[in-house]
């Protein structure tokens, strides 16, 4: 019975690991890239879009960002490794698990993106009317 279990949750273990290994990639990606200026954050935006949603909305809370940027990849790769361990017949699951994250990560972008343009827009309507 154990190892049934073990056989069951190795995908998801593997996908984690791998989502862990793939995000802390793209996090010192995005940061060196943001690193020179503040105002370039299109990179982390499309990178880690659920971060820096919850960083506008808790008012730039450092900790919670950080903690939203390592958890990202990981939960995705979870997430196919689940949809790849119950998989038996074909790849079908997989691609449709695939495509759904694609489509909330996209909408995520489109969220902070928004975000981010509300809020360079209201600091730069500021330092206007100095």
């Amino acid at each position: 019975m154990s190892e049934y279990r073990t056989a069951t949750y190795s995908p998801v273990i593997i996908g984690c690991l791998v989502g862990a290994a793939v995000g802390l990639c793209l996090f010192i990606y995005a940061f060196l890239a943001t690193f020179g200026s503040p105002f370039a954050t299109s990179i982390a935006e499309v990178l880690f879009p659920f971060a820096l949603s919850v960083s506008r909305t808790l008012q730039d809370s450092s900790f919670a960002t950080l903690l939203f940027a390592l958890v990202q990849y990981p939960i995705y790769g979870v997430i196919l490794g689940f949809a790849w361990s119950k998989n038996r017949i074909g790849k079908s699951r997989v691609i449709a698990y695939a495509l759904a994250l694609l489509v909330v990560h996209g909408m995520a972008v489109g969220l902070a993106k928004h975000q981010g343009n509300a809020k360079w827009g209201r600091r730069f309507s500021q330092t206007q009317q100095d």
